[in-house]
Formats: C-alpha cells, sequence, structure tokens
C-alpha cells in the first residue's frame, strides 16, 4: 500500500474544532468575569487568589485566552486586549457578555441533535426554538441593549441619514424594535423628528424604559401588540424593520401592504435581514444562525431580493438593495419609497 498523494491541507477542517473550543473558552471567561478583573494588569496568582481559582488551572485557562488574543500577556501577566476592554467588562455601556451567552444556543448545536433532526425531520409538536416566558423574553431584550448600541446603531444612523429625504422626516417607526435603541439612536441623530417603537408587550417595555433612559420620551412613543395582526400606527416618513421580518414569512405580502398604507407619500421603508446569497450558503454568519431553526421546521430565512421583490409587489418604487458589513456579519440593507 502506498502512502497517498496529499494536495490540499485538512487544517480548515481542524480549525473548525479549535473555533469551537474557543467560543466555549470564551464562554467560560465570560461565566468567571476574568474580563472585569483584567482591566488591570494582574498575575495570575492574584487572580486565582482574589476569586478563589485553583491556580494552575487559571494559569491554562488565561493562557488559552491570550492564545487566540482575547487578552494579552506580557511576562507573567496578563491584561485584557482592546476589544476585551470595550465588549467584556461588566458595567460598561458595550458589555456583550451576556447578549454572547444567550446567543450561544443558536450556533452551538449538539451533533447528535443535527444528526437526528436530520434523520427522522423536524419534531411533529411545533416547539419554540428557544423557549420562554414572557419574564425570560423581557431579559433577553435587555441583554441585547448592548448590542444594538455596539455597532449597529451607529451603521443605522450612518445609512439612513445619508438617504436625500432624511433632514425632512418628522416621523419614523421602528417596528419589532427590541429594546428600540436603534429608533432612539435615529431620534437623537434628527433634530426634529418623532418616534414609535413597536414589539410585543414584554419587550416594549424595554424600550419604554430606553427611552426614558435617552431622555426621548417627549419625543418616542411605544405601542405593543402582534405587528401581524394588530395597528402598526399611520402617517410616518420613514419605516425601519431591522432583523425581524424574519416572523413575518407565513404572511409577508399583507404585512408589507400594511406598511406601505401606514407610510405618509414619499416615505420610506427601510429593512435590515440576512438576505442569503449564492443559492443559500452565504453569508456563513446568517446561514450558520438560520441552521436551528430551519432543523426544527422553522424555516426563517430571508433569501437575497426577497424583500425587495415584494416591495415592488406592494407599489413601492426606486427599490434597491446592497449588502452592507456589520458586527455579525452581512446583511442585506434594502429600501423602498412610496409614490407621492
Amino acid at each position: 500500500m502506498d502512502i497517498p498523494d496529499i494536495h490540499i491541507s485538512f487544517k480548515p477542517l481542524q480549525d473548525l474544532l479549535l473555533k469551537k473550543s474557543e467560543a466555549n473558552i470564551l464562554l467560560a471567561a465570560i461565566e468567571l468575569d476574568l474580563f472585569s478583573l483584567l482591566e488591570k494588569i494582574h498575575f495570575a496568582e492574584d487572580i486565582a487568589q482574589k476569586c478563589q481559582f485553583h491556580l494552575q488551572n487559571t494559569i491554562h485557562l488565561l493562557n488559552a485566552l491570550a492564545a487566540f488574543d482575547v487578552i494579552q500577556k506580557d511576562g507573567d501577566r496578563y491584561i485584557n486586549s482592546p476589544i476585551a476592554h470595550d465588549f467584556l467588562v461588566k458595567g460598561k455601556d458595550t458589555y456583550l457578555g451576556d447578549y454572547l451567552c444567550a446567543s450561544d444556543p443558536w450556533y452551538s448545536i449538539h451533533p447528535e441533535k443535527i444528526s437526528l433532526l436530520v434523520r427522522e425531520g423536524p419534531p411533529e409538536r411545533k416547539e419554540e426554538i428557544i423557549s420562554g416566558s414572557d419574564e425570560f423574553r423581557e431579559m433577553q431584550t435587555r441583554g441585547s441593549i448592548n448590542y444594538q448600541r455596539s455597532g449597529m446603531a451607529q451603521i443605522v444612523v450612518k445609512q439612513i441619514s445619508s438617504l436625500p429625504e432624511y433632514n425632512g422626516f418628522s416621523r419614523m417607526l421602528d417596528l419589532g424594535c427590541g429594546p428600540g435603541i436603534l429608533g432612539i439612536a435615529l431620534i437623537l441623530d434628527h433634530p426634529t423628528m418623532n418616534g414609535v417603537l413597536f414589539d410585543q408587550p414584554p419587550v416594549a417595555e424595554v424600550a419604554k424604559r430606553c427611552a426614558a433612559e435617552y431622555g426621548v420620551s417627549d419625543r418616542i412613543s411605544v405601542m405593543s401588540g402582534d405587528y401581524l395582526v394588530d395597528s402598526i400606527g399611520e402617517e410616518y416618513d420613514l419605516i425601519l424593520a431591522s432583523m425581524t421580518l424574519n416572523y413575518a414569512l407565513g404572511s409577508f405580502d399583507r404585512l408589507m401592504k400594511k406598511i406601505y398604507e401606514a407610510l405618509r407619500p414619499g416615505g420610506v421603508f427601510v429593512t435590515v435581514s440576512d438576505g442569503t446569497t449564492r443559492n443559500g450558503t452565504k453569508p456563513e454568519e446568517m446561514v450558520i444562525s438560520m441552521l436551528l431553526p430551519g432543523l426544527m421546521g422553522q424555516d426563517m430565512a430571508i433569501h437575497e431580493d426577497f424583500i425587495a421583490n415584494a416591495m415592488l409587489d406592494a407599489g413601492f418604487y426606486k427599490v434597491r438593495s446592497r449588502p452592507v458589513q456589520t458586527p455579525v456579519g452581512e446583511v442585506e440593507w434594502t429600501i423602498g419609497k412610496k409614490l407621492v
């Protein structure tokens, strides 16, 4: 038997396992709240003593974190890297530890579960992907406040403020707003525009508190309900729907008509969505994040140009789509205008 000729390295496959381990190491360090300690330079011995950790295993974990550059090591001392400083220190407005932990179930699907679902198909009884009470949904929403203000809000403001109609807007709606930071950021950027934040009742309560915290309650009102069946208001110059229309795929045409009618003549509808491309295989981040609901029989993926075509069918014109890079990956940015 001959040794085979190899013309390609299997390192990319090995790296997939490495990425999985790195994610678990990061989540463990978040749980241990190591990054709050590492705002100042520390010896491993100091950390182990302060937290009552096992010394040698503390060293192992710190070295692993330094290996993929989440923290830095200088001699025998450790300190946060810039990205850990910005996003992993509890108490900061941009702390993403809770968000990352809450997002983990969407990505960490056990291989046995994937195999079972592929062999047998989705369960007969539909179940929520990540179940929870109203209290759990409210907690999740609070966890996404920092996610929205750690890059997404800034991108939304930059993109929407570049629209030629922007200065003339007087009323906007953030549809499926989550904690409402995107809509709040637009109100803070625009000196005269007022806004409405809309989401389900437990989520809307978080948005209401966020509006108060940012001091814009006099310019923002909060509506709660199911936007698929309830009124969303009217006379808007701008409607924004960011990463929410996946939940409307069963009644998309009806929702699109409702949005069109809620806009004033000349009003603008802006969406941010996954917009998978290349026959549903890219962008990687979006395809992987939609795998679990797909396997569970709840295909929530929005494909490239789906929203643009739905806008055209609903009567929008000047419809255009383009990819935009965000911290969670490449998304599809789609804009349509209502006829004057």
